[in-house]
């Protein structure tokens, strides 16, 4: 039975915990191959920000979660963004993923709530959607209950390419 869907700000005691639904979320979700030396320097970056230097400019982010430490049943990852035309910030929602155990909560609906209230908080637009492989209608559908509709993603993967990565 899932927990209540109360979000709170992850720590580094949560870290094992991430990584797990992170992974999770990849393997259900990744449309590109895991480089997880990126993964890693931006959840040190969310977990531990009063480590961040000042005069660091790099992506700031925050991880919350759901559940107790040791048996999360969900995140969230989100960072200050700015797209590329425009200085203006945004944030920018990276991964929104409950466990498949815990997807008859509320879990989902209270991660996005809390993204918005993070918007309220600090003034900057909330950029979010769905890119996913299952059940990405029900998805969509639960997003456009909660947040203004703006577009959709198409993803063309091509012909193999001989251009080195």
């Amino acid at each position: 039975m899932p927990c209540p869907s109360v979000v709170r700000v992850a720590v580094e005691g949560d870290r094992q915990e991430v990584w797990r639904l992170f992974l999770q979320s990849h393997r259900e979700n990744g449309q590109f191959t895991l480089a997880p030396e990126k993964v890693d320097w931006i959840m040190n970056r969310a977990l531990n920000p009063s480590l961040i230097p000042d005069w660091d400019t790099s992506p700031r982010g925050v991880i919350a979660v759901i559940g107790p430490p040791g048996a999360l049943e969900g995140l969230v990852l989100m960072m200050i963004d700015t797209y590329w035309y425009t200085n203006e910030k945004h944030i920018g929602e990276y991964l929104v993923y409950v466990d498949p155990e815990q997807r008859k909560s509320n879990h989902a609906r209270a991660f996005v709530e809390w993204l918005k209230h993070q918007s309220d908080l600090t003034g900057l637009p909330l950029l979010t959607g769905v890119i996913s492989n299952e059940r990405t209608e029900a998805k969509v559908r639960l997003y456009r209950r909660l947040v203004p509709y703006i577009g959709a993603f198409f993803l063309y993967r091509g012909k193999p390419s001989n251009i080195a990565a």
